[in-house]
């Protein structure tokens, strides 16, 4: 008895072994064929779950799946679901013969992987360059991660029912995800990841921290206002449950206390405006002017009047990076992107490589960095420093290409697949604030919704001809 239990205690990692490899496989096959399943899944974590490490006092609370695995496999828990993915995806498009979504981003997809290629190569090749910095999330790791997801996305659709559903996913999560950071904001003191209480020591409840949770917030807020605006709904209590979610999408933008996202719902909302009739449009953009406009400029007073008592208008709006009366780019909030490009002009055309660090030792005003070098508050400045201009253009193509497509087809499209189609603009547009002046391309949460929102451009113009036949 005692030498079998010894057997069977010894074979046990084999049988786990097996197990885990035919699960595995067993996942990838029913994935092959459904593949839907999986990514809303995938996008269920990422919409409710956020990773903001800024701002919580107490860094032990901290641990999510986005850096569980990384001391034993490297790579996040999550980063892992999404290599599974891709995989999942690959055995699905040679297995079913499933054409490809029709995008017009495979040469900078195909430049930027060179690129990839080209650090893995060369960093290789230095005894002081280790491969972890090489594949650092620190690097240039969430773009590869971004064009991953980005083929996961643009593969997981085949027919319209599909698509219908990741929407349903996002309301969901986006409705359900609002109504928590609301009875969190007045019942429970807002966010606990509050930067500017916890170590600014401003006087400022949040809804939302993680700027993600305001770009979710946004796509529910365009999807819904579009159906109430266009579609013209006419059941009273389908209308009144629309404009609740309106109202509740709103408030968790503006009261995130984030300029980037309210610089992002300004750009989203003036996209929208542009989507409808005339008159409508011109009542639209009165409305942001006379009502949206004064509200957010009191939201940026009210937030820096706790640090900023006395100054020029301009002075009190951004405080971090206004002095004297004007902008100053040397100091402050702009310090890190002025040291960062001192080090870049080192390699202006093909910068420093993923490892790349810039030399911030002599500025005071960064010592907050401890060291820690490798990234900057500017997702410009981060592929400048890592990737050179050429990485930089070869990002400018991919938004531009994603605006130039969806200007082109957008005419006879039907609106629930023009909704979608304006709705991934809206994203991105959404987005260009972070990604001027915040920390999008270290951050995977970030990336990955970015993915997500340059995919769905390109998921709607391929089922709207599917559905034309």
């Amino acid at each position: 008895m005692n030498a079998t239990l010894s057997y069977l205690l010894s074979a046990a990692p084999f049988f786990l072994a097996l197990f885990v490899a035919l699960a595995g496989a067993t996942l990838v096959v029913t994935g092959a064929t459904k593949p839907w399943w999986g990514v809303a899944a995938y996008l269920a974590l990422l919409f409710y779950f956020p990773n903001a490490s800024w701002g919580i006092v107490d860094q032990i609370d901290n641990s999510s799946f986005y850096n569980r695995g990384t001391g034993i496999f490297f790579f996040s828990a999550i980063n892992i679901f999404l290599f599974g993915l891709v995989v999942q995806t690959f055995v699905g498009r040679t297995w079913t013969n499933t054409p490809p979504i029709t995008h017009n981003l495979k040469i900078p997809a195909l430049l930027f992987g060179l690129i990839l290629l080209g650090n893995i190569l060369i960093g290789s090749m230095y005894d002081q360059v280790h491969w972890y910095d090489i594949v650092a999330y620190s690097g240039l790791m969430n773009v590869a991660n971004f064009m991953f997801a980005f083929y996961v996305f643009t593969s997981c659709v085949k027919e319209a029912e599909d698509l219908k559903k990741l929407i349903n996913v996002l309301l969901f999560c986006a409705v359900t995800r609002g109504i928590w950071g609301l009875v969190r904001f007045v019942a429970l003191g807002g966010d606990p990841a509050n930067f500017y209480s916890n170590f600014q020591h401003i006087d400022v409840k949040l809804t939302f921290f993680d700027i993600n949770d305001t770009l979710i917030a946004m796509l529910a807020l365009f999807i819904i206002a579009w159906r109430l605006s266009i579609d013209q709904i006419s059941k009273t209590p389908i209308r009144i449950a629309y404009y609740a979610i309106v109202g509740l999408e709103l408030f968790i933008i503006v009261f995130s206390c984030r300029r980037t996202a309210w610089g992002g719902l300004a750009l989203a909302a003036l996209l929208f405006s542009f989507c409808q009739k005339k008159n409508v449009r011109y009542r639209l953009i009165a409305g942001y002017l006379l009502g949206g406009l004064p509200l957010l400029v009191y939201k940026m007073l009210q937030r820096s009047v706790q640090s900023v008592h006395q100054g020029s208008l301009i002075e009190r709006l951004f405080p971090d990076v206004a002095s004297g009366g004007g902008l100053n780019f040397t100091t402050g909030r702009f310090s890190e992107l002025f040291a960062a490009f001192l080090t870049w002009k080192e390699s202006p055309w093909l910068g420093l490589g993923a490892w790349g660090r810039y030399s911030g030792f002599r500025f005071s005003e960064l010592a907050w960095h401890h060291g820690n070098f490798g990234w900057m508050h500017s997702g410009v400045m981060h592929l400048a420093l890592k990737s050179g201009l050429l990485g930089v253009a070869i990002s400018l193509a991919a938004f531009v290409g994603v605006i130039r497509f969806s200007l082109k087809v957008k005419g006879g499209m039907a609106s629930f697949e023009l909704c979608l189609l304006m709705g991934g603009l809206a994203g991105i547009l959404f987005m260009l604030p972070n990604w001027l002046i915040g920390t999008p391309v270290i951050e995977f949460r970030t990336m990955q919704l970015m993915a997500f929102t340059f995919a769905l451009p390109y998921m709607a113009y391929t089922i709207s001809q599917k559905i034309k036949g």
